[in-house]
């Protein structure tokens, strides 16, 4: 069974070392999707949808209408701090992989055992910048375990 949640939320960010108009300071809608498989309880419930709300809700509340930027971007961080601005400052650039990346990475360290616990295998975790333009990744939390055959006998 696969279940999935969508969040959206606003933030701005720039990539400085980028050859094209990315290089500007710009915003984008967001468009998170955090998706679970595995195997439903007996009552035919993986996780329940405000669980995962509960999850993911911290990340979105913080970055939401925020600046994501790099550690290494303090130029910028001295600008937004001048506008008395609100930013978040990330371990990495905030392109739309890494993002993808951290959200799915968050959700292990932050909840993995108890999803294990409720049958989840894999989580997929989406984001959209824009209508047209995605990032996805998944991790797998129970890697699916395939017996190998026994051993033919030889025939002496």
């Amino acid at each position: 069974m696969k279940i999935a949640k969508q969040f959206r939320f606003e933030a701005a960010h720039r990539l400085p070392w980028h050859p094209g108009a990315c290089r500007h300071l710009h915003g984008h809608s967001y468009r998170l999707t955090v998706g679970l498989e595995g195997t439903p309880d007996a009552r035919g419930i993986l996780v329940d949808f405000q669980e995962l709300k509960r999850l993911v809700q911290p990340l979105i509340d913080r970055w939401d209408h925020a600046t994501l930027v790099a550690a290494d971007d303090t130029a910028l961080q001295e600008a937004l701090e001048t506008l008395g601005s609100r930013y978040v400052v990330l371990p990495f650039d905030s392109t739309a992989e890494n993002l993808c990346a951290y959200v799915a990475d968050y959700l292990i360290r932050e909840a993995g055992d108890r999803l294990r616990r409720q049958g989840v295998r894999r989580l997929w975790v989406r984001l959209a910048e824009t209508e047209t333009s995605f990032a996805e990744t998944e991790r797998v939390l129970v890697p699916d375990v395939h017996p190998e055959p026994a051993p033919h006998a030889e025939a002496h």
